[in-house]
């Protein structure tokens, strides 16, 4: 079993393999982001704020969007194409966009982002992190999915933070391996949606 800082060593080598620049800050946010995981060319990086209450869980999705990117280029490259048209029509309300391409985003961004989940999962079962709550990161990876439905339904981000422990005592504690499920916004049930509307 790896604590949590022989495991962020063993990431932060890797990463840095591969030519990433990274950077683990010492903030709850940055810019109202918990971190992400960038390959544009030349700006290749990764970036968690390392003192948000979720910041090692957050640290490990970001290293599986690495892990995408480094062995399921495919998948990674089709969510890019789209991943950032939902994004900015939201932050620009003047972009007039079509609902077929807004669902295709929505596709996609819940697409990759259960594929990460899936991973997240994976790697924990298979190589365990002392002090990992599971449980409190499945009810965390529920919120932070159906919220992309909420997002596109309201044209807006969350205020607060999605994954503050009222939120997260209303989310289930079952992880759904078919993507289907997450795509289907009639699964998305009252109370899953009214504990998270609180937060926009």
């Amino acid at each position: 079993m790896d604590t949590k800082l022989d495991f962020t060593l063993k990431v932060v080598k890797e990463l840095l393999h591969h030519k990433f620049s990274v950077k683990l800050l010492n903030v709850d946010n940055i810019d109202g982001y918990g971190g992400w995981f960038g390959t544009d060319e030349g700006e290749e990086e990764f970036v968690v704020a390392m003192k948000h209450h979720m910041g090692f869980e957050i640290f490990i999705h970001e290293y599986c969007h690495f892990l995408q990117w480094k062995y399921d280029r495919k998948l990674w490259n089709k969510s890019m194409i789209t991943y950032d048209l939902l994004f900015d029509w939201i932050g620009d309300k003047s972009l007039d966009v079509t609902d077929e391409a807004l669902n295709t985003s929505l596709h996609d961004i819940l697409e990759i982002e259960h594929d990460c989940e899936k991973r997240v999962l994976k790697l924990i079962k298979n190589n365990p992190i002392e002090d990992f709550d599971n449980d409190k990161y499945i009810r965390a990876v529920n919120a932070y999915l159906w919220s992309y439905h909420i997002n596109k339904e309201l044209r807006s981000r969350p205020k607060n933070p999605i994954y503050s422990p009222r939120v997260l005592q209303n989310m289930p504690s079952i992880f759904h391996n078919d993507l289907s499920y997450y795509l289907d916004k009639n699964n998305l049930t009252d109370s899953i949606k009214q504990a998270l509307l609180v937060e926009y």
